[in-house]
């Protein structure tokens, strides 16, 4: 893999104002997409999001777990995707690591058995730079 082209993709979710998790929807087929937060990377390709067990991207991951993350930097006129695989995270000690206090409005702590996390093991990566009209593809 290109080291500079995976540090471009790096520095663009860092940058990114905005970060979108798509799913399949399951009734319909339909792809889902919900604004979510990134927790934390890997340059492996893995991506890290806090979640609700409860919540439908859950329920929708238990039957495809595909998943397209998005990162939109508006002001560098770049975005990037990344695709791969979610799976659900409920391991205490992971949880306990990943953990925000200000998340207690949501959940009654870490070991609420409702907070799970997201670990998205991405399989390819692409970004666009607009200005440039080059289109830039990873794999992991």
């Amino acid at each position: 893999m290109d080291n500079a082209a995976e540090e471009r993709l790096w520095e663009i979710v860092d940058a990114s104002e905005f970060s979108l998790l798509i799913t399949r929807g399951t009734k319909n087929g339909n792809p889902r997409m919900r604004p979510m937060t990134l927790l934390a990377y890997e340059d492996t390709g893995i991506l890290w999001f806090a979640t609700s067990a409860s919540s439908r991207k859950v329920e929708e991951l238990s039957e495809d777990p595909q998943v397209t993350a998005c990162f939109l930097d508006l002001d560098g006129g770049t975005y990037a995707q990344l695709f791969g695989r979610a799976e659900v995270i409920a391991d205490p000690s992971t949880k306990e690591e990943f953990w925000e206090d200000e998340w207690s409005c949501f959940w009654d702590g870490h070991e609420d058995p409702d907070f799970v996390l997201l670990k998205v093991v991405g399989s390819q990566a692409e970004y666009h730079l607009v200005d440039e009209d080059e289109l830039w593809v990873l794999d992991f």
